[in-house]
């Protein structure tokens, strides 16, 4: 089967917000997500069709032209470029390339080459299609929360794994055990494999499910790296899942989303105790008060 790659280059975190969502629906295997160097505040965003679906191509073209109306900056025409099956299962791995964030994380993708520095901490990861190469800049937010933590011996709650990024970073970072889930097959897949690449199996646990998927126990750290709307609706279940004075990072919003999601984890009896940003991107950390309801 032959596929037509739709891209749409160049775009803010408000547009890849909408682009990103439009695509995970309409697309085939859903959206991919690049940052662009060398300040990464920026994204491309892209999917693909097959070749004879002419009329989900034109529902998409139409869907793009309302969004960029509808965005105060507007959206630049989408690029489209014939893919082969084949070309389409490795040419995406073109625009991912060896990436260092914050001061000590560097995420090099399995297929291309690169010497480390002593402090560096690597990640290995091929990412599949769809699952996060760890260039988003929600996921460049966590990281850099990561380094800001002290991580020896903790234990974390991975809600939306993705490829398993975050989980490898604290993992490298010291972490001693690491619950990772997905509510996708494939990215737990995926993500199972560069745990295997980073030499990590025996101190992680994976599963197909979300925040209401927590092994049987409460964990001290919790993080969740998803659209904001998912974790609105999935807000009491990370809630739930948090010891008493635990922590909750939560990251995939934009700005404009940001007092819809503090809402929801304040009516989970969570405080927000310090906000990350970067251009439209926030991450928020949250706390669990040890006076909070607890639910199972």
């Amino acid at each position: 089967m032959d596929f037509t790659e739709i891209a749409i280059i160049g775009i803010d975190g408000e547009a890849a917000e909408v682009v990103s969502d439009l695509f995970n629906r309409y697309g085939y295997g859903g959206a991919v997500i690049e940052a662009l160097a060398p300040d990464f505040e920026k994204v491309t965003v892209r999917t693909v069709l097959p070749a004879e679906d002419k009329d989900r191509l034109r529902e998409i073209e139409v869907l793009l032209a309302l969004i960029g109306q509808a965005l105060p900056k507007g959206l630049p025409e989408p690029r489209l470029q014939p893919v082969g099956a084949s070309d389409w299962a490795t040419s995406w791995k073109e625009h991912f390339h060896v990436v260092r964030i914050g001061r000590r994380f560097v995420i090099k993708p399995s297929w291309r080459d690169y010497i480390p520095a002593a402090e560096d901490i690597v990640i290995e990861i091929d990412p599949g299609l769809a699952f996060g190469s760890g260039l988003h800049p929600t996921t460049q937010l966590c990281l850099k929360i990561f380094e800001e933590m002290d991580l020896t011996d903790q234990e974390l709650f991975d809600v939306g794994t993705g490829s398993g990024v975050l989980s490898i970073a604290a993992l490298k970072s010291g972490a001693a055990w690491v619950r990772a889930v997905d509510v996708d097959d494939v990215a737990v897949r995926v993500a199972d494999e560069n745990f295997e690449r980073n030499g990590l199996t025996n101190r992680v646990e994976t599963a197909v499910g979300s925040a209401a998927d927590k092994g049987g126990r409460d964990w001290p750290l919790v993080v969740a790296n998803i659209l904001a709307h998912i974790l609105i609706e999935i807000m009491p279940g990370l809630a739930a899942a948090l010891t008493p004075n635990g922590v909750l990072i939560l990251s995939g919003m934009i700005a404009d989303q940001e007092n819809e999601v503090t809402q929801a984890a304040q009516s989970q009896g969570l405080a927000i105790v310090n906000r990350y940003s970067h251009e439209d991107w926030v991450a928020l950390i949250a706390k669990k008060t040890s006076s909070a309801s607890k639910t199972s």
